[in-house]
């Protein structure tokens, strides 16, 4: 891929910081390097790729809701990857049925105990 295949909007930017700080107040998803993954909304970013996430949620691979953390900072050494695509990114709640399949799921677990 060239540099011109990397056009965003009508000029070609050559510092991915800038790109990603056009998704500020955008959902992001962030995977650290231990395998951790987050869905939250940029508020901030600097040249060390330290990010700050309002409305942070800790997801599983397979997009599964394990926690809802708010606001959280993410140091830029500790990144994988971001994805600002938006289309994979998206804020979800459980539905009704999930929520009774976990608790149900949690209740069995209790009985083997």
């Amino acid at each position: 891929m060239s540099a011109s295949s990397l056009k965003l909007g009508s000029t070609v930017r050559g510092n991915p910081l800038d790109y990603i700080r056009r998704a500020n107040g955008k959902n992001i998803l962030v995977k650290l390097k231990d395998g951790t993954e987050y869905i939250g909304r940029l508020r901030f970013l600097d040249r060390s790729m330290n990010l700050l996430l309002d409305e942070a949620k800790e997801v599983s691979d397979t997009n599964k809701l394990l926690a809802n953390l708010g606001t959280v900072f993410i140091r830029g050494s500790n990144l994988l990857y971001v994805s600002l695509d938006l289309s994979k990114v998206t804020f979800f709640e459980p539905t009704e049925a999930q929520k009774r399949e976990e608790l149900q799921q949690g209740g069995e677990e209790d009985q083997e105990d």
